[in-house]
């Protein structure tokens, strides 16, 4: 089996995180805050033939293991918000380089790996002489 591993990068809002949703079928993204994405998102799409319904697995805490399926998408958005909210309270930041490693097991996906990174803020400075 090959994967290959793409990266989503991009400014705030332009939907980085809706192109991983539509490969991988379904919704699943958190919605309700300001940047989508705080922290970065690895997403391990693995084809599965016989998975006619979407099983997503986590990767635990400072570990290689995965928990336990998860198939609902507004509990997979649930356990991307509450990981990130603990991470970012923990750390004081509003941004953190620290992946959540998600995997998705599919039948209507490819053996695709995503990162999907936090949107790049681009300020432009200008000065009137």
């Amino acid at each position: 089996m090959s994967y290959r591993f793409e990266f989503a990068l991009g400014s705030q809002s332009d939907g980085k995180s809706s192109l991983l949703e539509a490969l991988l079928g379904f919704r699943f993204n958190v919605r309700e805050i300001e940047m989508g994405t705080p922290q970065p998102l690895i997403l391990q799409m693995v084809h599965y033939r016989s998975a006619l319904e979407p099983r997503c697995r986590f990767q635990e805490e400072d570990s290689k293991e995965y928990g336990s399926p998860i198939v609902s998408g507004s509990t997979i958005a649930d356990v991307i918000k509450s990981r990130t909210e603990a991470l970012l309270k923990k750390t004081k930041t509003s941004v953190s380089p620290k992946p959540i490693v998600m995997r998705a097991e599919f039948a209507h996906c490819p053996n695709l790996t995503i990162i999907d990174t936090p949107g790049f803020d681009l300020k432009v400075a200008c000065w009137f002489i």
